[in-house]
């Protein structure tokens, strides 16, 4: 099946607005990986261990994301893997997951923030048989003052705690606090 705007080869860019994130869930945007092989650990891995399937170093976390794009003319899902997603999310899958597992509320920010973001794609087609999604294999942003997912979620997290230091305890606070420092040093 062949798709305009993509090549099996180079070129291939189309010009799209990020519609929204097709996850089933908000955190639904990573999963496990071995550097080695490539192959999707099974659920229930335990991080740190080994890959099963090649034997080889430790799965590590890395993006998949499925996103609703528009065009001119048409609206398609596209998927992005890790290299083309750090581009727009601006950190490590690894790094997002524990902020999103650490903070109520950063999945949703980093959902919003991708929300309406004009960008500069390479679409390819599928690489695997039975997969069903284009696949951009880069991304450029095109607004001026493109700041990444990351920064958006840090910057409402922000905005949690000053809105906490006014309305709830220094305890929770500093907490909070500590956890944003601990995740990003300034």
């Amino acid at each position: 099946m062949s798709h305009p705007g993509c090549t099996t080869g180079g070129g291939g860019y189309v010009d799209a607005a990020v519609l929204h994130h097709r996850g089933g869930r908000y955190v639904d945007f990573s999963y496990l990986s071995c550097p080695a092989c490539g192959r999707r650990a099974l659920p229930g891995h335990a991080e740190g261990v080994s890959c099963a399937a090649c034997g080889g170093p430790a799965p590590e976390r890395v993006y998949r994301l499925l996103l609703s794009v528009a065009t001119h003319d048409r609206v398609f899902p596209v998927v992005l893997f890790d290299r083309a997603a750090r581009t727009l999310l601006g950190c490590p899958a690894d790094e997002l997951a524990r902020l999103v597992a650490a903070h109520r509320g950063a999945a949703r920010a980093a959902a919003d923030a991708l929300q309406g973001e004009m960008c500069r794609l390479a679409l390819r087609e599928p690489a695997r048989d039975g997969a069903e999604h284009l696949r951009a294999v880069s991304v450029v942003p095109l607004r001026d003052g493109f700041r990444p997912v990351v920064d958006a979620v840090l910057a409402r997290l922000t905005a949690m705690l000053r809105c906490a230091r006014r309305n709830a305890s220094m305890c929770s606070v500093v907490v909070l606090q500590q956890q944003v420092h601990q995740l990003y040093p300034s």
